[in-house]
């Protein structure tokens, strides 16, 4: 995957540096590190796999915190020589869109750039802990310094054009529809008091940030640092007002079954799979605060017996 990575970063080199204009010098500078990254990213990548059963749930869970870093890892790279590819294919052609492809490239640059930057502290989390603990036992130092580097880091560019690339793409309109949502609702949230309100203006200043992918990556940054819990909780209810609400049911499929249900929290006995004939307690889930109800929406298309 390196090598190829490099293969095809080479071949845009070389070829825009024939070109004088200003873009293909930033084609240059973008493959240019993108290549650097790519050589810095290899042992790190080659070293975290042989590392990865070692913390793995057990052999028939392969799954981690680095398994997953280095995952999305691959999937960014495997984006950048896709696109590069696409690059090489179609750079010739009156209808290439030079400079947005360039931006394309940027912003996947960038983004490895930021990913290279969480491997590296990663790299430090596995030196300083003890062999085969997943998680930092201190309070200070390494801890201190994560907050601090990842303050620092520009998380924009997670959120702008490479939103969503470590998912299957069937998801990525559906994440930037929400993201686009997001970032307009946050916009107006200090400028009404109610929800419904801030909805409503939402939709009129939407469209810069559905065609502006950086403007929305950026704000989106600035929202996730700096607004409250109660920003979040007014975004994710605007669908239980009652006008969105009624509106649904016009635009719609309607459903034959929409209950919210109160689960309470007392234990209860139910037959071990092994041997019915034993039973094992199921204690209610506790939170911080003791038990507690558990709140939920039975959602479903067809009336089915028991429902």
């Amino acid at each position: 995957m390196f090598l190829l990575l490099h293969s095809v970063t080479e071949d845009n080199i070389r070829f825009f540096r024939q070109n004088s204009s200003e873009t293909g010098r930033r084609f240059v500078t973008a493959f240019s590190q993108i290549q650097e990254h790519g050589r810095h990213l290899q042992p790190l990548v080659q070293n975290f796999t042989r590392i990865f059963p070692i913390f793995d749930f057990d052999e028939q869970t392969p799954a981690n915190g680095y398994r997953s870093l280095i995952k999305v890892v691959r999937s960014c790279i495997l984006h950048i020589i896709h696109k590069s590819r696409y690059i090489t294919g179609n750079r010739r052609s009156i209808f290439f869109r030079t400079n947005h492809n360039c931006m394309e490239i940027e912003a996947y640059c960038s983004a490895l750039c930021q990913l290279r930057a969480l491997v590296y502290f990663a790299q430090r989390l596995l030196t300083a802990n003890k062999h085969g603990d997943l998680f930092f036992g201190e309070e200070k130092g390494l801890s201190e310094d994560f907050l601090l580097e990842s303050n620092s880091m520009h998380k924009g560019c997670f959120y702008g054009r490479c939103l969503g690339f470590q998912f299957t793409p069937a998801i990525r309109p559906f994440l930037q529809t929400i993201s686009i949502g997001l970032v307009s609702f946050g916009e107006n949230y200090r400028k009404h008091d109610t929800g419904l309100g801030v909805a409503a203006t939402s939709i009129f200043t939407s469209g810069k940030y559905a065609i502006d992918p950086e403007l929305r990556g950026s704000e989106f940054e600035r929202l996730t640092q700096n607004l409250d819990v109660h920003f979040w909780k007014s975004f994710w209810n605007i669908t239980e007002t009652e006008v969105l609400a009624s509106l649904v049911t016009l635009t719609s499929t309607t459903v034959r079954v929409n209950k919210t249900l109160s689960v309470p929290p007392n234990p209860f006995k139910m037959p071990m799979q092994a041997d019915p004939s034993l039973m094992v307690d199921i204690s209610p889930p506790v939170a911080h605060s003791g038990p507690g109800p558990v709140q939920m929406r039975l959602i479903s298309y067809e009336l089915r017996d028991g429902q």
